[in-house]
Order: C-alpha cells, then structure tokens, then sequence
C-alpha cells in the first residue's frame, strides 16, 4: 500500500523560509504535505515538476477585493497571477462594519467608486449591504471563494458608522472615539485581521469631500492604532500622503502609530524613481526613526512601474492635480 496519497518530484523547491532553491521531492497525504525532501516515498500519484518551482501560496497583501468577493469566486486577477491568500479593507476603505443605516452604505459605496474606480452600478447591483457587524460581511461569502481572504478594519467605515454624516466634517469626541474603539475590538473578535486608514490627500469622497478618516485627529489615529496590541497577530496598514517626501510630523506619526499597536506599520506604496531620488530617500528615513521611537515602519514597495486606465470620472489619481480638483 503506498505511504503517499501524492508526490511531486523533480521539483525546485522554495520553502517560504528564506532559504535558497533546492532540488527536491514533496509528499502529500490526506491534504497535508507531510514530507519535504530529496526523495519521497511510495505514493498512489506521482507528478514529475521537471524542475520547475514548488513553493507555498504567494500573498497578495495589498487589495480592494471587498466588494468583488459577492460576485467573482476565483479572486482574478490576484488568483491568476499564482496568490492564494488575499488581503483586502486596505486605506481604511473596507465596506463593513455598517449601521444598518442605508445612507451610511450608500456613502461608503460612493466613496468606493471615487478612491478605487469601482462602477458605482455593479457596487449597487453586485452587493447585497445586508450586513451590520465584521462577522455577518464575512459570512456572506464564507466558503464561496476560490482563495483564503483576510480583510482589515477600515477607519472610514468605523467612523461612518459611529459618526455618520458627520464623520465627513467633524473632529471625534471622546465618546466617539470609545465608541469606535469597541466596534474595532468586535470586529476584529469577528474575524477582522486589523486597522488600516489613510491620510492621502489625494482621498476624496464622491462629494469631492476628504474621506472620514482624514478628518481625525492624531489622538483618534492613535487611539484606535492602540486596540491592536489587545489582539495578537494583527496587522496594521497606513495610507500617507506620498507624492512627496514625508514630513516630520507623518514619520512621528507613523512612528507612534506603531509603537500604540504594537505592531509593525505597513505604509502604501513605495515607488522609487530615479528623477525624484529625494522623495524616496525621504520615505526611507522613516524606518529609521521609527525604530528609534519604539516602533516598526517598512513599506510596501512596487517592484515594476504600475499600468493605470484613467478615465475622467473616476480616476483619483487626477485629484493630486490641484487644478484638476
């Protein structure tokens, strides 16, 4: 009787730990790999790689799958390109937790429509908005895609949520501020994987008004960063304004945002450029002296020059144009 259900052999295997490519053999029994090594055992099936690349799933950390996850299961493009796991509610732009309010999912549909170009019909017509808390959003499509998925906590919905309309304009009081502090606690007990929010001044909602979460103050930033610490392994994600190389105030600020969670900051997106040498210079002195303020600042770096479909209507980008505003 074979040992294995599979082997895979004649594979070039990277292991996800760092180590360099090495030929090698994988064993697979009843779902689970079981075995790595030069050889494997016997084994019911066997697949020749002829010495292409075996390697765990690939995470795509940065995405705005949110509302896509109701009506296409395979995740694509992220799926096509070899990722298996997804992270999505990025830049403080998640569509859950709501307040059963249907101006509050209107709002937060708008706005999805403005910073990330999403048709504002297929949002309507794609999602069904039936959900109040974290956990009922992600039970609406438990089981239904083809990849692991995990979503952060958005800064803008929290404060739609807890503020309504006037989280477009108003700074958060105390209470306010508890109060979204606690609706982060149940949405992260409910699945929510962290915080994200952003201060871009290039997020602007469909009304051409700066997104809920740039209206808050540091005190805010920092309050909902801290709920963080209360829950292992989460994760912490940051839009600052990045066209230009960072002040002092944003480097202390996301110094001290991740220094209140406890967690590393992971900042959106790194794009050096050859002519502009200063400003990524710039960005990178943030690592520095967060680690010199108790905290852990690194980026997310694009790696190619990105290819943009701009349109009139939606495309955000044109807002860092003050004309064009």
């Amino acid at each position: 009787m074979a040992e294995l259900d599979l082997a895979i052999i004649n594979a070039r295997i990277i292991d996800g730990t760092g180590a360099p490519a090495r030929p090698g053999a994988i064993g697979i029994k009843d779902g689970r790999i079981v075995s790595v090594g030069e050889t494997a055992a016997s084994a019911a099936g066997t697949i020749d790689a002829g010495g292409q690349v075996v390697a765990p799933g690939f995470i795509d950390l940065h995405t705005h799958y949110d509302a896509q996850v109701f009506w296409d299961p395979t995740l694509g493009p992220s799926s096509n390109h070899g990722f298996t796991t997804i992270v999505g509610g990025n830049c403080g732009f998640s569509i859950a937790p709501l307040s059963g309010k249907r101006e509050d999912a209107d709002y937060l549909m708008a706005m999805l429509s403005r910073v990330e170009g999403m048709p504002l019909e297929g949002l309507r017509q794609g999602v069904p908005w039936n959900w109040t808390s974290f956990g009922s959003y992600l039970e609406g499509f438990e089981g239904k895609v083809a990849i692991n998925t995990a979503f952060m906590v958005g800064h803008s919905a929290l404060r739609r949520t807890v503020m309504g309309s006037r989280a477009n304009s108003e700074a958060a009081s105390p209470d306010d501020i508890a109060a979204m502090q606690e609706l982060l606690r149940q949405s992260i007990r409910a699945g929510g994987l962290g915080f994200s929010t952003t201060i871009s001044a290039v997020h602007f909602d469909l009304e051409n008004k700066p997104v809920p979460s740039r209206n808050a103050a540091r005190a805010e930033l920092i309050a909902l960063a801290s709920v963080l610490r209360e829950f292992e392994g989460t994760a912490l994600e940051f839009a600052p304004d990045v066209d230009k190389g960072f002040t002092e105030d944003t480097k202390t600020l996301m110094a001290d945002l991740s220094a209140a969670a406890n967690r590393p900051l992971n900042w959106n997106v790194l794009a050096p450029d050859s002519s502009r040498a200063e400003v990524w210079k710039s960005q990178f002195t943030a690592t520095e002296e967060a680690g010199a303020r108790g905290g852990r600042v690194v980026p997310l770096i694009q790696v190619r020059p990105g290819d943009l479909r701009l349109n009139f209507i939606s495309c955000f980008l044109l807002d860092s144009f003050p004309n064009w505003k």
